[in-house]
Order: C-alpha cells, then structure tokens, then sequence
C-alpha cells in the first residue's frame, strides 16, 4: 500500500514542479523589467520622464516631404534641399538645407516614416540612387508624368492595386487586445528594455531634431555637455 502510494506521489511530482518552475520563471521575468524600469527613472543624466515623446521624427513635416519627393517624384537631393530652403524662407525660417542633410534624413527617418504607414518592404536603398539623374527636369514635370502615368496604370488595373494595397497595410489591433498582449511576461521586458534604449539614446534624438533646425549634426556628447552647462 504504502509502496503504490509512494509511486504515485513520485509521478505527480514533475507536473507540480514544472508549475512551480514557471511561476518562479513569471516572477524572474517582472522582476526584471521592475528593476530596468527602477533603473531608467533614476537615471536622471537622460532627463528621463514618464510623459510621452511629443514630436516623433516620422510626425515632422519635412522629413514627410523629403521621403515623398524622393520616393515618389525621383528628385534629387540638391533640388529637394533647394524647395525644403525656399518652404522655410517663407516661414521665416533659415534657409540652411543641404544635400547632405536631405540625404542623412532620408536614411535615417524614411524608414520610421514607412513603418508608421503600414508600409510593407520599404528600403532606403532603393532610392538611394536615381536610375537616370540625367533625365531630371523640375518637381513640376515630374510630379505631373508621375500623375499621368499612375493614373493610366490605375485603369488598366484599379481591383489589382487594390488587393496588394490591403495585403501591404498591416492591420492595427484593438488597443484592449494590445493592452493585453503586452501583460505577458516576454512582452513587459521588452517593453522596459525598448525605453531603457530609448532613454539611453536621448541625445541621438536630440541630435536629430537639432539638425532639422540647424542643418548641421552635432555630436550627442557635445550636446548634452552643452546643455548641463546652461
């Protein structure tokens, strides 16, 4: 009696330890986002904050219009830099625009852009390079051919374009079902570790929003060295 009983208890013991391994394993994992997310708030070299980011890279206007231009209407950097200078002229703005500028915006911000639109497959390579600069006119022409032939090839295939079109927007679930997604164990340590990395490039980003207002990319150290001086 007592010999079947043992082997009983022996072979319900792994299913209890494996429960006991994965609820060690879930608070293993809190505590470890817990203490990511202890570690950024105390971290005050970054001027951490709990308040949402105001302005993203992919929201400003002007790196919309470089991705555009480029993407869209084939022009090149010099003529994009040359309309982005006479957009600020009328703004009041200085006009300090260049092609190297354009062309480090477009690297680093036009895949954020595409990403925010659903964009599916976009690579800054692929326009990195016009396939024939030579043949280059104005904005004007070329926007007008592009709408031209758009608009033929639209005809001739409108319920295709469709299709790929919705195949090539990623679908945005319910904020209640991401809510939910992100309770999970994996997914709250990602979430500390991606504002962990976001905290620790703080300057990048101020770097970059620096350079729209400048034209010039300044080195993140000098900065933030500069603004602990103020």
């Amino acid at each position: 009696m007592s010999r079947s009983m043992s082997v009983r208890s022996e072979s319900a013991s792994p299913p209890a330890q494996n429960d006991e391994a994965k609820a060690a394993a879930r608070v293993t994992g809190f505590k470890r986002a817990r203490s990511i997310k202890a570690s950024i708030e105390n971290n005050t070299t970054a001027l951490y904050s709990n308040k949402p980011i105001k302005k993203r890279v992919e929201d400003d206007p002007e790196n919309q219009i470089i991705k555009t231009l480029r993407q869209h209407h084939q022009m090149e950097w010099t003529a994009i830099a040359n309309y982005l200078n006479e957009e600020r002229l009328k703004r009041g703005e200085p006009p300090t625009m260049t092609q190297p500028s354009v062309y480090s915006r477009f690297v680093r911000n036009a895949p954020r852009i595409a990403a925010a639109n659903g964009e599916v497959g976009f690579d800054p390579k692929d326009y990195m390079y016009l396939r024939h600069p030579h043949h280059f006119v104005d904005s004007a022409t070329v926007a007008a051919s592009g709408a031209m032939q758009l608009s033929k090839k639209r005809a001739r295939s409108s319920d295709v374009e469709t299709k790929e079109l919705q195949g090539n927007v990623r679908k945005r679930s319910k904020l209640a079902e991401e809510c939910a997604e992100l309770e999970t164990v994996d997914k709250t340590t990602l979430v500390a570790e991606a504002v962990d990395t976001i905290q620790r490039n703080f300057w990048t980003f101020v770097a970059d929003e620096l350079e729209r207002t400048t034209g010039k990319l300044y080195d993140p150290k000098a900065i933030a060295s500069r603004f602990g001086a103020i």
